[in-house]
């Protein structure tokens, strides 16, 4: 009897602790399949704190340079790097690499990383150099970060040349085809398609004479070796202020402060050659992330409103010409297709 009841005991025992458990195994499945799932919970805030923000800048930052120390495109790249270091806690490294036409320089920036740590500087010599086809790139080598400033150009003549007007140069360089000899800096830059929009916009022909830079050219003018000089305004303002030069139209779209009394082409009826400015500017290589390009223009943002900066850029005579990416990949684009059409036809 004894033995039946401990059986009779074990059995309910067993069945009790059964009950129990498939109490609590349906407890979990309808707390797991409902909207406040403490699982879940914990799931989303470890994915939350899992990911980190990214901190960029939080090492140094090169900054290459496709010409030699103590031009212009160096002077504003240190002139950036030393106003930028006050507003992050790092520090920037220019490299100068010169040669190549700029081969060189992006060559090497396209070697590092595309982590927003190596950034480009060039001018609007870039989307041109590209389009004549004298370096290994195209415009989708790179990706354009923002513009920073620029520079009119302008076309000028001696004081004592019997150009008085660009009316006047454009009727004798139509009279005279290839006669009219015309210098500025470099080929397949800034003054040579500048030059070659001169021409096709007035339908005339003269003769190209490629200095190695804008000081050689003006001395070129000045000397009466050359009959004009395509240039930035930067190179002849002095030499106008001085009474040396002539400056018979600028590019801007509307006339320049320095020279209210010089028409723009604009005015004289050429309205391809409007907002032909000599720009600076800074590049990317593609791939880096857009947060760390939004992040770099928001350091740019503080230069271009530095004191320092303003002084800069009052010292060399140039505009704020402030474009984020997306403006400035249009910009970049118009050029590298307007100068691609100007060399084919020149050729």
């Amino acid at each position: 009897m004894k033995k039946s009841f401990f059986i009779i005991s074990l059995l309910v025992l067993v069945l009790a602790l059964f009950g129990c458990g498939a109490n609590e195994t349906g407890t979990e499945t309808d707390d797991s399949s409902g909207p406040n799932d403490d699982t879940n919970t914990n799931s989303n805030d470890d994915t939350n704190t899992n990911k980190q923000e990214d901190d960029y800048p939080n090492k140094p930052i090169t900054i290459v340079v496709p010409f030699s120390a103590g031009g212009s495109g160096d002077t504003m790249s240190r002139t950036f790097a030393k106003i930028a270091e006050k507003y992050v806690d790092v520090s920037f490294v220019v490299e100068n690499k010169p040669g190549g036409s700029g081969a060189i320089a992006l060559n090497h920036a396209k070697t590092k990383p595309a982590d927003g740590y190596t950034i480009l500087y060039h001018s609007s010599t870039l989307p041109f150099t590209m389009a004549s086809g004298k370096i290994p790139f195209n415009k989708d080598d790179v990706q354009p970060i923002a513009t920073l400033v620029s520079n009119y150009q302008a076309l000028s003549v001696p004081v004592d040349s019997p150009f008085q007007t660009l009316e006047d140069f454009v009727n004798y360089a139509k009279d005279n085809p290839g006669k009219v000899k015309v210098s500025g800096s470099g080929i397949n830059g800034t003054n040579h398609v500048f030059a070659l929009k001169v021409e096709d916009s007035t339908d005339i022909d003269f003769n190209y004479v490629s200095y190695d830079g804008g000081g050689d050219a003006l001395r070129a003018v000045l000397g009466n070796n050359v009959d004009a000089i395509t240039s930035s305004g930067e190179v002849v303002n002095q030499a106008a202020e001085e009474g040396q030069v002539r400056i018979l139209a600028v590019t801007s779209k509307e006339r320049v402060e320095e020279h209210p009394d010089v028409p723009t082409f604009v005015e004289k009826g050429y309205t391809d050659i409007s907002d032909e400015f000599i720009w600076r500017a800074f590049y990317a290589m593609p791939g880096v992330p857009e947060e760390r390009i939004d992040k770099f223009n928001e350091i740019i943002q503080k230069v271009i409103d530095d004191p320092e900066w303003d002084e800069y850029r009052k010292n060399t005579n140039q505009d704020n010409y402030y474009n984020d990416g997306k403006t400035f990949t249009e910009i970049f684009n118009n050029y590298y297709d307007s100068a691609k059409r100007l060399f084919e036809k020149d050729n």
